[in-house]
Parts: structure tokens; C-alpha cells; sequence
């Protein structure tokens, strides 16, 4: 397997990380959520580490490129590594959307019936239909976004976590290929501040 279709297939397996990391936050920094803004900063913090993780990835990929001399326009090719995933992510919203304006009509469709229990009160039927699984899978996937969708959930900003994506592969490719490395500025950084407070 060539190093750039590894470098595709890593930023899905990143991607799904981020999901995971996302959804536990939203556990851990629950306390977090009962401010206005709490959502919104939660989110902002979702999209700067799947920023990071895709960023890292492609600068690594980068980096091997310059080591083996291929020469890549470097403000295409960062984009080409995170576009799959970009694209995955756009199939999603466009089937959502489909799904949303009932041209999958998915709203008439029920799944099963279940009976809850609420408090020894008598067998309730309820109809679970597809559409009702949906949003909430959308939710998730998307979770970085939550903060900025509001109550409703809205396929336009759902356009929010493609465009992080293949704005992370540009950077990640491009600081790569110029031999910038982030992490050594921000080193760099502290380890000046830590000796202006020293003096």
C-alpha cells in the first residue's frame, strides 16, 4: 500500500478517533454544557483536535515526501490526502438532507414496535420509524458541530466539519513541505516565556 493511500485510511481511523474523544467530553465536561456558551466552546475545542489530528497526519506525510525527494504541489496535495474523507463526510450531509426532505421517504417507514413501562402503568405501544434514528446517528458522527446546530439539526452546518477537515490537510501539508513544525514554535514559546518569568 502506497504512503499517501496509508495516509487516507489513517485520517478515517483519526476521524473516528475524534468521535470518540468528542462523545466522552461531552461526559466529562458536562458541567461545561449548562452555560450559553458552553456548546458553542465545546465545539470550537471539538474542531481545533480533529484540526490537530488531520494536521499531524498530512505533516507527517509531508515530511516523508520531502525525505524522499517527491516533488507535489504543496498546496494541492494536502487537500488530496484529507479529500476521501472530506467527501465521506459530504455523502453524509447529502444523504441527510434526502432523508430530512423526505425524497428517501424514510418518515412512513416504521422499524419495530416496543412496549415501555413507564411506573406499573399499562403496555404503551410506540412506533419507532427510521427517520428517528437518523439524527441522533447524525449527531454523533457530526459531533464536533454540535454546538453551532442548534436544536434543530441543520445540513448546512454540518459543512462545518469538511471544510475543518480539508483546511487541517492544507496546513498540515504545506507547514510539512516548508519544514515548519508547530509544535517546536510553541516549545519554542513557552521556553521564552518560562525564562522571562525566571529573570
Amino acid at each position: 500500500m502506497s504512503n499517501r493511500k496509508k495516509t487516507m485510511l489513517l485520517l478515517f481511523v483519526d476521524y473516528i478517533i475524534c468521535a470518540v474523544v468528542q462523545i466522552l467530553g461531552l461526559v466529562f465536561f458536562s458541567w461545561l454544557l449548562k452555560y450559553s456558551w458552553g456548546y458553542p466552546a465545546y465545539s470550537v475545542a471539538a474542531c481545533l483536535l480533529l484540526t490537530g489530528l488531520v494536521y499531524v497526519r498530512v505533516h507527517n506525510a509531508a515530511t516523508r515526501d520531502v525525505k524522499r525527494k517527491l516533488e507535489r504541489n504543496p498546496y494541492a496535495e494536502g487537500i488530496y490526502l484529507a479529500l476521501p474523507l472530506a467527501i465521506c463526510n459530504l455523502l453524509f450531509i447529502g444523504l441527510f438532507v434526502l432523508l430530512q426532505a423526505n425524497i428517501i421517504p424514510l418518515r412512513d417507514v416504521v422499524v419495530k414496535t416496543m412496549y415501555s413501562f413507564p411506573d406499573d402503568a399499562p403496555r404503551v405501544m410506540t412506533e419507532v420509524r427510521v427517520i428517528d434514528y437518523v439524527t441522533p446517528f447524525v449527531r454523533l458522527w457530526f459531533g464536533m458541530a454540535v454546538g453551532f446546530l442548534g436544536e434543530q439539526t441543520q445540513a448546512l452546518r454540518l459543512l462545518i466539519v469538511p471544510a475543518v477537515i480539508l483546511m487541517g490537510g492544507w496546513l498540515g501539508y504545506v507547514a510539512g513541505i516548508k519544514n515548519f513544525c508547530l509544535s517546536e514554535k510553541l516549545t519554542g514559546m513557552m521556553t521564552k516565556i518560562k525564562n522571562k518569568f525566571n529573570e
